[in-house]
């Protein structure tokens, strides 16, 4: 939301004005933002044609960050190179889905990323983010808003 905040590891941070360009020039384009108003719909038609053919989608945020049959249009016609899809708009995704059976799509659990050690992170972040809460804190520890 603010490309003058953690930006320490990265090459460049880009707000929300320059997405449309930075599609343009993106190999890969890795989603994990959270769903909100504004990333509803934040990959579309319009943002899936800026991307190039050779290029691939990313969607480990939430499945309504994407415009689901804008996506299967663009797979289907090799508009994009490929897509790994880590969430979809329901979940689980339907048999019937035509994401199924499209080559270029590699499809995982929402869990795809997790690791032998995720419980056990979890619960100490869960463990304390309640002691914050508890001692009236209002900053919680990985908190996305």
């Amino acid at each position: 939301r603010d490309p003058s905040q953690g930006g320490e590891a990265a090459d460049q941070v880009i707000g929300m004005a320059g997405l449309g360009e930075a599609l343009a020039r993106a190999d890969y384009v890795a989603l994990t933002c959270p769903l909100t108003p504004e990333t509803t719909g934040l990959i579309d038609a319009a943002a899936l044609a800026r991307m190039k053919p050779s290029a691939f989608l990313i969607n480990c945020a939430r499945g309504k960050v994407v415009d689901e049959s804008a996506l299967i249009a663009a797979l289907r016609a090799k508009q994009i190179a490929g897509a790994g899809i880590d969430v979809t708009v329901e979940e689980p995704l339907a048999e019937t889905s035509p994401l199924w059976g499209l080559e270029n799509a590699l499809i995982t659990p929402h869990t795809g990323g997790e690791t032998r050690s995720y419980e056990a992170n979890v619960l100490d972040l869960m463990m304390e983010n309640l002691g914050r809460l508890r001692r009236g804190e209002t900053a919680l520890k990985n908190q996305v808003v």
